[in-house]
């Protein structure tokens, strides 16, 4: 594997800092990890470089975050260019997306491996160093997490990689990778700082630790590992979140998303337990910018205001899941357009017009980083907020006890309640949206709408259609439609749920990969 594991060299360490932004300092590049994790000072700023390898372009940067994970009921790929792309699931072995996510998931892994290696070498508080070790184990857990759900089978490596000539390096068995998975994030879990120490997501902490943990569950209940009693581990998991009280909805959800791109935390309902950090324009010597805004955001060809691709279209599908009153549609999907594709004047969409709409989440304008860079923004991306934990809990018990007990309905109709902003001040009709009365069945199909009006565009969508096992049928539901509905201009749109097929329930492991390793296997149906 000596493309994605191989020596520690020029690997960028970016120091933790007490102020705002964890990565804001200078890289810090060496060549000769034996003389280096000495101080207390060293082993942060290899836990830094860590995290950042969650922050680079290939991770959440923009593919894990948007590429690689649009493609869905909720999204397409919004150009005409006949290029093969991932999102349109025309793409070979050879993509370099998929490579690309390969290589820095595994360039991740390698630095945890490193500094897990090297955690007892200096004189320090065991506090402090237990605290290291756990935001390893969990990164290194929570990387391995997305690469099983990706890819399947894939090499464990637990060990730094020191020989570049040690590159053949077989898979294993998905279950195995699972449980190391599991293992190390509950071992990280009582390692980590509590929430109330850290004082902001970008840190994790024992509390988003049980957030994933539960969503790793849900992941092997489902498809393709079928582990049904991983339902009561998951409701488990959710429910130890919900019972700390650290965590609450904001009461008005498009202020999350706000925050989220202005630099600001909020300290008030931490409703978001983990999100990635991205600091600053990209102008400076530190280049830590995320780029999924600059693609998830309505097209606008004006560096002020904040340039735009708009290479994520929303569906029809999604559009139609809320209903009236429910105030996140209009802040997901951007009913506006921008005069001209340039400028600050915002243009209404015409309330039929469904299906040439744009992600509005992280709106450029409230980025406070100026000046805007075309690429690169500052906004954080959240991996798990506390409204998927309430409704982890809601989908967990209802799988396991045949239908949703009064607890189930209270988590989902909390995340419903804020929706329809029943949590503002001066609320009225407070049950107007609840739900109530439901089947197994129906609630699971209310649970999966709810999951996606919620968490639109936060890279969760195709991973819970695949654990469902409804990926294909619903893509070729989304395509007829698009076929049927979309306007002429947008035809094109229907590529890739036409090419979409059981194969693509996996990513085909990278053939540069592949002409390395000889002991690796091709995914059965990319063969």
């Amino acid at each position: 594997m000596k493309k994605t594991i191989v020596l520690f060299i020029s690997l960028t360490m970016l120091a933790g800092t007490s102020c705002k932004k964890f990565l804001a300092t200078k890289p810090k590049d060496f060549s000769s990890p034996e003389q280096y994790y000495s101080t207390e000072k060293e082993l942060n700023e290899a836990l830094a470089g860590v995290y950042n390898a969650l922050a680079l372009d290939a991770t959440y940067g923009l593919y894990l975050s948007l590429f690689l994970q649009h493609g869905s009921d909720e999204a397409f790929y919004k150009s005409t260019t006949s290029t093969a792309n991932a999102m349109a699931y025309d793409h070979n072995t050879a993509d370099s997306y998929v490579d690309a996510l390969w290589r820095d998931l595994y360039k991740g892994i390698n630095r945890a491996n490193y500094l897990l290696a090297n955690i007892n070498k200096p004189v320090m508080s065991e506090a402090a160093r237990n605290v290291i070790k756990g935001e390893a184990l969990f990164l290194r857990a929570f990387m391995y997490f997305q690469l099983v759900s990706n890819w399947g089978d894939v090499p464990l490596l637990l060990d730094p990689t020191v020989d570049s000539r040690n590159t053949d390096n077989p898979r294993t068995p998905q279950k195995a990778v699972y449980e190391q998975i599991l293992a190390d994030m509950i071992a990280a879990k009582n390692l980590v700082n509590s929430y109330t120490v850290t004082g902001k997501p970008v840190h994790v902490s024992k509390t988003a630790i049980m957030g994933v943990l539960a969503r790793v569950c849900l992941k092997m209940a489902g498809h393709p590992l079928k582990e049904t009693a991983r339902y009561k581990d998951a409701r488990d998991w959710a429910d130890s979140v919900i019972q700390s009280g650290i965590h609450k909805l904001n009461i008005d959800y498009k202020q999350i998303f706000i925050n989220e791109t202005a630099d600001l935390y909020d300290t008030q309902f931490n409703e978001t337990l983990w999100e990635i950090e991205f600091y600053g324009n990209s102008t400076n010597t530190l280049k830590s910018g995320g780029r999924f805004v600059n693609y998830a955001s309505t097209l606008n060809r004006d560096n002020v205001a904040g340039y735009a691709y708009e290479r994520i279209g929303v569906t029809g599908t999604l559009y139609r899941m809320y209903a009236a009153g429910d105030l996140r549609r209009d802040w997901a999907i951007a009913p506006y357009s921008f005069r001209s594709s340039s400028g600050t004047e915002e243009v209404p969409k015409a309330a039929t017009d469904i299906y040439t709409r744009s992600c509005a989440k992280w709106r450029r304008k409230y980025e406070t980083v100026l000046p805007r860079n075309t690429d690169y923004g500052p906004a954080n991306f959240p991996v798990i907020r506390y409204s998927d934990v309430l409704l982890m809990y809601a989908e967990a018990d209802n799988e396991l006890n045949g239908g949703p007990s009064a607890t189930a309905y209270t988590a989902i109709n909390l995340v419903r309640r804020r929706g329809y902003g029943k949590l503002l001040p001066n609320a009225t009709n407070i049950t107007e949206a609840d739900l109530s009365g439901l089947g197994q069945e129906g609630f699971r199909k209310v649970l999966q709408d709810e999951r996606a009006r919620e968490l639109a565009f936060e890279a969760l969508r195709k991973g819970d259609l695949i654990r469902w096992g409804i990926f294909i049928p619903v893509m070729k539901a989304v395509g007829a439609d698009l076929q049927a509905n979309a306007p002429a201009g947008l035809k094109y749109s229907t590529r890739g749920y036409n090419n979409v097929s059981e194969k693509h329930n996996l990513l085909p492991i990278p053939s540069l990969e592949m002409s390395l390793n000889k002991a690796m296997e091709q995914n059965p149906l990319w063969k």
